[in-house]
């Protein structure tokens, strides 16, 4: 893991270009075991990015599984819920990690930029959301674990953590029947905002997607939470957050700005934790290699000990 390492100070493609170099490699060495968990492909839209996969545990102990949706990044320019070849096993071998944990995972695509402006991206992760609490019947078709709806898990990464953010912060955005089944949130590496000291002024995908540096500092995660009601904070689910050990400067002062925030506007310590070893890309690229992974079984756990179970 000490080849993961990268100066702070250098770009988020330098964290890239080494994660896929160390650990690639291994993850292709487990292609089989990644291809062989059960994945379905659905549509909750009618464009090409309006789709997410589901990646099904084999079994559990009492039939049903706890739901995680996941995030990914891209500066809102990229990303996809599987990628591209040569490095097609990104991110199903995230999805293929915590099916094997027993959580009925689903990554979602979402609108990237040019063709999304603030707020699509979070508009299409609610319809992704809203699509899947309403489609049980279709997802639980011919599997032999079910959905349980009552305890659901959204996780993002990168700007995936800014977009589950703001779908919480901005009011009125959720639906509030889908609201109460969500159980936990998991940010992870967010940029909550873009007045840290190791920027200059937002990167040109950023300023793209807000439209300008005003609509960014109206409308940045950071923002949103200091201005949000009392009523929309104390609605928040349990927020568990984390940075990489080897994270960017500028991710990592702003996730120290976000996390002190929260913390005071709940009226609580949110719970922080780093992941041991890892630069700002790597932590999903390391799911299925056996390198790690520490940080995955520990959300996993996480969220298993916040299932709403019924009474005996």
């Amino acid at each position: 893991m000490e080849a993961l390492a990268v100066d702070e100070k250098k770009s988020v493609f330098a964290h890239k270009d080494i994660a896929y170099e160390v650990l690639y490699p291994l993850l292709e060495a487990h292609r089989a075991d990644i291809e062989q968990v059960a994945r379905r492909t659905y549509r909750y839209g009618t464009t090409n990015r309006r789709q997410l996969d589901v990646y099904y545990p084999s079994s559990t102990s009492t039939g049903r599984a706890p739901v995680l949706f996941f995030v990914y990044g891209g500066g809102y320019a990229g990303g996809s819920r599987k990628m591209s070849p040569p490095h097609e096993l990104v991110y199903a071998n995230v999805g293929a990690f915590f099916a094997k944990h027993g959580l009925i995972t689903v990554i979602t695509d979402y609108r990237v930029l040019p063709d999304a402006k603030f707020p699509d991206p979070a508009a299409d992760v609610r319809d992704a959301l809203v699509w899947f609490a309403s489609h049980a019947a279709d997802v639980n078709a011919g599997s032999p674990v079910k959905v349980d709806s009552d305890s659901l898990f959204i996780m993002g990464h990168s700007v995936g953590a800014d977009i589950v953010a703001t779908l919480f912060l901005l009011p009125d955005f959720l639906p509030p029947d889908l609201h109460a089944h969500v159980r936990g949130l998991i940010l992870k590496g967010g940029a909550y905002h873009y007045q840290t000291k190791a920027l200059t002024s937002p990167p040109e995908t950023v300023l793209a997607y807000y439209g300008s540096e005003g609509s960014i500092l109206r409308h940045q995660p950071l923002t949103l939470l200091r201005e949000a009601s009392e009523d929309t904070i104390h609605a928040l689910p349990e927020v568990l957050t984390y940075v990489s050990e080897h994270e960017l400067a500028t991710i990592r002062e702003s996730s120290v700005d976000f996390h002190a925030l929260l913390s005071e506007r709940l009226g609580r310590p949110v719970e922080t934790r780093v992941m041991a070893g890892h630069n700002h890309i790597s932590p999903h690229i390391a799911l299925g290699t056996g390198l790690g992974e520490e940080w995955a079984v520990e959300v996993a756990e996480w969220a298993k000990a916040r299932i709403i179970r019924p009474s005996l």
